[in-house]
């Protein structure tokens, strides 16, 4: 016992002094931005083709093809609602007329409509559908109106103008509607939408008559996403102009945000961002971190612009740092941001 000892004694004393004559290595630099800082490229494509699901805690990154639904329906129990996927198209619209119309409407029947979109800023109130659902006595009901929906004008047969009716809505439950091509005479599709508690929104496709997947994570899983859609834009007149852009929506079900202007993103602390004030408007980040510069011919990002996110665990500070990747393609939007802790 005595020798073994003696043995690891000297194998200590030998690996010390090795150790002790290493060459220690050079520090790392230290980091140029704000310790926590993180970035990411979401590939939508230079075609726009994607669209991408983020999660700030998880840092998780999910993908979706976009433009695969026309028509949402809304899973929360307490306020039916509809929207259309505007961002398809510019003309993607819906015109209201009154409920006996189905089945009569015509493509003269169109030339005088007045076409509706949903406002981004995701309120049930400003839904292309006024009036589809109404609250009375305690009970939803459902307005005795017909919809026409212009599926945009990429669509160059009669497929492009779908009437439709709502027949029935039991909120987190489902939805029952009835639809058919304009100039269509019976045989209308039926179709009975189911709801699922664990996301945003269930999804339909018209031309293929069937129910689509569309949101990847639940909505417990994800805070905000980076797609197309349609927004009203002001011309260098002030006429507001229906325009597909690329931009930010929320998930209002867990994240809350506030905007500021002429900001410094590394001078912002949490406690900075426990006062600030904030909305659970859909598209508050939306698209205008970024502006087109004429005469570069490309876009740039809004200097100062800062977001800053409140979910039901942490605070969040994030700044746009570029929309093209490393070849200068476009469609590659960088994002940077930390969790304050």
């Amino acid at each position: 016992m005595i020798r073994r000892k003696n043995i690891v004694l000297v194998a200590l004393l030998a690996a010390a002094f090795f150790t002790a004559c290493e060459k220690p290595e050079p520090l790392y630099p230290l980091p140029k931005t704000s310790v926590g800082v993180q970035s990411q490229i979401f590939a939508m494509g230079e075609t726009y083709a994607n669209q991408l699901w983020f999660d700030f805690a998880t840092q998780k990154t999910e993908t979706n093809a976009f433009g695969l639904w026309h028509m949402g329906f809304s899973c929360d129990p307490n306020q039916p609602r509809v929207c259309i996927n505007g961002g398809i198209s510019a003309s993607f619209g819906v015109a209201k007329f009154s409920g006996n119309s189905f089945g009569k409407i015509t493509t003269d029947s169109l030339k005088k409509a007045t076409w509706y979109f949903d406002n981004p800023n995701g309120d049930a109130d400003s839904s292309a559908f006024p009036m589809a659902f109404s609250k009375k006595g305690g009970q939803w009901e459902i307005g005795n109106y017909t919809y026409v929906i212009d599926l945009g004008d990429k669509i160059k047969d009669s497929t492009r103008y779908v009437q439709l009716k709502f027949n029935g809505c039991k909120p987190g439950q489902t939805y029952e509607f009835e639809y058919g091509n304009v100039n269509q005479k019976g045989n209308y599709q039926k179709q009975l939408m189911p709801i699922d508690p664990a996301k945003n929104f269930m999804y339909y496709q018209f031309l293929e008559h069937r129910i689509v997947e569309n949101e990847p994570m639940n909505n417990d899983r994800w805070d905000i996403l980076f797609t197309t859609y349609k927004e009203s834009v002001p011309d260098a007149n002030g006429v507001q102009y229906p325009y597909v852009i690329r931009g930010v929506l929320i998930n209002t079900k867990k994240v809350e945000v506030a905007e500021l202007h002429k900001a410094d993103f590394n001078a912002i602390n949490k406690s900075y961002a426990m006062g600030a004030i904030y909305t659970r408007k859909q598209d508050e980040i939306g698209y205008d971190w970024k502006q087109y510069d004429q005469a570069a011919e490309r876009y740039t990002m809004v200097p100062g612009r800062v977001y800053l996110l409140k979910t039901s665990d942490a605070y969040i500070k994030v700044k746009f740092v570029d929309f093209y990747d490393d070849q200068g393609k476009k469609g590659y939007p960088k994002m940077a941001w930390e969790i304050l802790q």
